[in-house]
């Protein structure tokens, strides 16, 4: 991995954005990793089908907590069609840097979680 790309997602790791507890949000929902351990959070407050604002809370690994970190930046404005649209090559893209097949799960975390998001449509 270029160190590049590793200070890239150790920033993100050391320096979460988005990182928070959303008291009014419309859906949150709950992802986890059982092979590693990995849980997170997404909190989402919707403008219609829009993303107004997100946030997760969460324990793991880098690339799974640089992950949320970079993926709510990437979503906010951005309608539900096109969250639903979002693919793994996508999220792989906001890492900046091929991440191993033994660190997919951990790297796919926050997306599979925001998938599942919009098919909720109140807080559980």
């Amino acid at each position: 991995m270029d160190s590049l790309y590793q200070e890239h997602i150790l920033e993100h790791y050391k320096h979460p954005h988005n990182r928070r507890r959303m008291e009014d949000c419309d859906v949150k929902q709950k992802g986890e990793n059982p092979t590693c351990g990995d849980d997170m959070v997404l909190y989402i407050k919707w403008d219609g089908d829009t993303v107004l604002d997100v946030s997760f809370e969460g324990f793991g690994c880098a690339i799974s907590q640089s992950g949320a970190s970079m993926l709510t930046d990437h979503v906010k404005g951005m309608s539900k069609d096109n969250i639903a649209t979002l693919t793994e090559v996508d999220m792989y893209q906001l890492y900046g840097t091929p991440i191993s097949v033994q660190r997919a799960n951990c790297a796919l975390l926050a997306l599979r979680t925001l998938h599942e998001v919009v098919q909720v449509r109140l807080v559980p």
